[in-house]
């Protein structure tokens, strides 16, 4: 039954003792990827992982506090969810600037006297995010072979196309790469931080292709492809390369 003893997130994140393992952790992560809503799930799997919290601040959700340049933010933040410090403390969000920072993923500003996650820490958020952003590059490759397989120009679906075929080839290339990348970076954790900036940028570019399947409809703010790339450039932000 887990921590809580009546389901929800408290009962995922503490099966046992540890919480849950790291590569359970990015299967979920990769399937959160697939939909274009905000929720601390996947960072309160990682807090449960990592933190002794109450049962009500998981069962709420929680969410780590991370660097990005040189401020200090809580990806994934709403009301109700707590914010938790490197150290495992719940920071009161009472008076946290809450900023978009972009459509699908608000982030809270925290003062800067709380410490960030850092160390082996950092190195499972990077691998979990970057699984993330794997799943954004699943919904917008599954998304752009069915326009595929429906759009028609000069009287035949736009599959039939070598150009179009060659581009969801690499799309399927880069999202493999950077499935690869992302569960390199849960095994090497002293190259983490190498191995998600390569799964961030393949990601990226498996999405730019799948845009381009659609052709200028992909730019569009109704098809909603954006919110995917959005997602992916924004973890990068937070956890691609050295920060």
């Amino acid at each position: 039954m887990g921590r809580s003893g009546r389901g929800g997130w408290a009962s995922i994140s503490a099966d046992d003792e540890n919480g849950m393992e790291l590569r359970e952790i990015q299967e979920v992560a990769r399937t959160a990827g697939r939909f274009a809503v905000s929720t601390p799930l996947v960072a309160t799997l990682l807090a449960g992982r990592w933190f002794e919290l109450d049962q009500d601040v998981l069962d709420r959700g929680a969410v780590p506090i991370v660097r990005r340049d040189d401020r200090l933010v809580a990806p994934y933040y709403a009301d109700g969810v707590a914010i938790v410090d490197g150290a495992g403390a719940v920071v009161e969000s009472s008076g946290v600037e809450a900023a978009v920072f972009a459509d699908l993923v608000p982030l809270a500003l925290v003062p800067g006297e709380h410490p960030a996650l850092d160390g082996e820490r950092l190195a499972e958020a990077r691998a979990v995010f970057a699984a993330v952003a794997v799943g954004c590059a699943d919904i917008v490759l599954t998304r752009s072979i069915a326009w595929a397989q429906t759009r028609q120009q000069f009287g035949q679906p736009i599959k039939g196309f070598q150009a179009v075929r060659h581009m969801l080839a690499d799309a399927h290339i880069a999202r493999e790469q950077a499935w690869t990348a992302a569960i390199a970076a849960g095994h090497e954790a002293f190259r983490a931080d190498v191995w998600a900036a390569q799964a961030f940028t393949l990601a990226r570019r498996s999405i730019e292709f799948g845009i381009q399947v659609h052709g200028g409809v992909g730019y569009t703010w109704e098809v909603g492809l954006q919110h995917h790339l959005d997602q992916v450039l924004e973890l990068d932000s937070l956890f691609g390369g050295d920060r």
